[in-house]
């Protein structure tokens, strides 16, 4: 298996990239939210294609670097997955997709932007790779939201958790199958997460730090969720 490498949060280096991406992902929206219909449509289809062709670029950077393994490479990690689905909200504007963006592909593409762990290589290409990725994962929904004029559903946190839990069952079968750690459900992520418990304590450890993944997916998903319940209160004029 590939070595990771982790981003130190808060250095030099960290800024930078979150600097960058956080500048991008509000560019596109904007502009997105300047453009008429027309405009707007092919704006979306742009981004679509624009992260198919980043995806199979890099599948192809790896592969001819030496560096492409089945138990590493296929793209069964929650941003890979998500990343994905992105693509398919796009290209679809399917409510579900959105829904799972915004419950869980952007915090979970957030908390990968604040603890970046390269799974692929240190090059620069690897890097600029690692942030428009999960950049992408946290702007999906944003530019659903206001450039596609999206909304979630009521009790779209459940169908959203119960997808991705879902997800994640076929994950583990393939973990299993070819001796792989995708969505770390085979052992712990490297990096240093405050949601993470350390590994001296029970419930950081395997099996129970999965249960604190679901516990912190499900607390992330109630925040997120915490300015639609508030819309949905204000009274009526």
């Amino acid at each position: 298996m590939i070595e990771h490498h982790v981003i130190t949060p808060f250095t030099t280096e960290w800024i930078i990239y979150n600097s960058i991406t956080l500048t991008l992902i509000l560019i596109v929206i904007l502009f997105g939210r300047r453009l008429y219909d027309d405009g707007k449509h092919y704006l979306t289809l742009g981004l679509s294609i624009l992260f198919i062709i980043e995806f199979v670029g890099m599948e192809i950077f790896h592969y001819n670097k030496g560096f492409w393994f089945i138990e590493d490479s296929l793209p069964l990690h929650m941003c890979a997955i998500m990343w994905f689905v992105t693509i398919y909200l796009f290209i679809s504007k399917s409510q579900w997709a959105f829904e799972l963006m915004l419950f869980i592909g952007m915090p979970g593409g957030i908390h990968s932007l604040l603890t970046p762990e390269l799974t692929h290589g240190t090059t620069l290409l690897d890097k600029i790779d690692y942030f428009l990725a999960h950049g992408g994962l946290v702007m999906a929904p944003f530019y659903a939201i206001f450039v596609l004029n999206m909304w979630p559903r009521k009790n779209a946190i459940w169908r959203a958790f119960l997808i991705i839990n879902v997800i994640a069952l076929a994950v583990g079968i393939v973990n299993w199958v070819v001796d792989a750690n995708y969505m770390y459900l085979a052992s712990r992520p490297i990096v240093d997460n405050p949601l993470i418990p350390p590994p001296s304590i029970i419930f950081g450890q395997w099996p129970y730090y999965i249960l604190i993944f679901q516990l912190a997916l499900l607390g992330h998903a109630l925040v997120v969720n915490v300015p639609f319940w508030i819309y949905k209160r204000k009274p009526t004029k």
